[in-house]
């Protein structure tokens, strides 16, 4: 499993990418316990991705161990945050000082056609329903994508409550916001274009 490329998104915050190799990941380096997640997988990717992010980890410190809350959201020891995302062959992990954060990856697409009507808003829709611009789709479902991580809530809808600061489909978009009932959360948002490949870091404002 080649490693590919790190970037550090701010002080507190580096995402790393690697890409996966079809028969070059093993078990040598689990624990007991995620041998024991490993084997619920039935799926072949699903075991590769699984197995990558714990390589990864091992790789950037082998003392980092995983876990996951009762909403399924990953955290880490020693007091750091992780989000992690995998795209075709690609697998994304970013690991930071802080709690609040989420990473995407997308492979570029025009799949993101088919299922834009599942997450553009009625606003977003108004200018971005008939786009033909696939790469600004795939930014805005990668920025929904990690601001519904970075929130760690169950029952977001992407269409109703998440939004990104947008009124055409030309313009890097810097925020996106959460909002539901009288709740306003705006969240910060970096992009990273690597080859067929949209990599979105959002941070709690």
């Amino acid at each position: 499993m080649p490693f590919l490329k790190d970037f550090l998104i701010n002080n507190s915050t580096k995402i790393i990418l690697w890409k996966i190799i079809p028969g070059e990941l093993s078990e040598t380096h689990l624990n007991e316990d995620d041998k024991n997640l490993l084997k619920l997988r039935k799926e072949k990717k699903s075991k590769e991705y699984f197995l990558a992010v714990r390589k990864l980890l091992v790789t950037e410190d082998p003392e980092l161990n995983i876990d996951y809350d009762s909403k399924g959201k990953p955290f880490l020891n020693k007091q750091k945050g992780i989000s992690i995302s995998h795209s075709n062959e690609m697998v994304a992990i970013g690991i930071s000082n802080e709690t609040h954060f989420g990473i995407d990856i997308q492979h570029k697409t025009d799949k993101i056609f088919k299922i834009k009507s599942k997450f553009l808003s009625k606003k977003e829709g108004k200018f971005l329903g008939k786009t033909d611009n696939m790469e600004f789709l795939i930014k805005v479902w990668s920025a929904k994508e990690s601001i519904f991580k970075a929130l760690g809530k169950e029952g977001v809808s992407f269409s109703n409550d998440l939004e990104i600061d947008t009124v055409n489909d030309k313009d890097l978009f810097r925020a996106g916001y959460y909002k539901k009932d009288n709740i306003k959360i705006k969240f910060d948002l970096d992009f990273l274009f690597i080859d067929e490949y949209i990599i979105c870091h959002a941070k709690k404002s």
